[in-house]
């Protein structure tokens, strides 16, 4: 299971349903996982000053199971940017992504632990 957060200053509004398909075909791609193992979610239109600027910025996070770390997040990154860039009309300088892997027993679906 991985969830991807995107918080955001940009409105969701900009954001075509084409987005949530490729950034979850390009994360099962990268985390080697079924796209029915990832959730993508944006938080939009939230208060954000990066670098004291209010300018389009956005703070992303990327929470898995598997698949985080430091040569498997190089695409990961890869992969994300160009989206984020595209469709949230952002500078890549104005995004930042945390990678944070979770043990399993940190994590429950469907009413048990992903573990189990």
């Amino acid at each position: 299971m991985s969830v991807l957060r995107i918080d955001t200053n940009v409105s969701h509004a900009v954001l075509e349903d084409a987005f949530f398909v490729q950034t979850t075909e390009a994360l099962a791609k990268t985390l080697k996982t079924p796209k029915s193992d990832i959730i993508v979610f944006v938080n939009g239109d939230l208060p954000i000053i990066l670098a004291g600027s209010e300018e389009p910025a956005a703070i992303v996070t990327l929470l898995s199971i598997n698949g985080i770390n430091e040569i498997d997040n190089k695409l990961h990154s890869a992969a994300l940017f160009p989206l984020l860039t595209k469709s949230l009309n952002i500078n890549e300088n104005r995004i930042t992504i945390g990678f944070s892997s979770i043990d399993p027993h940190y994590m429950g679906n469907n009413g048990k632990m992903m573990i189990q």
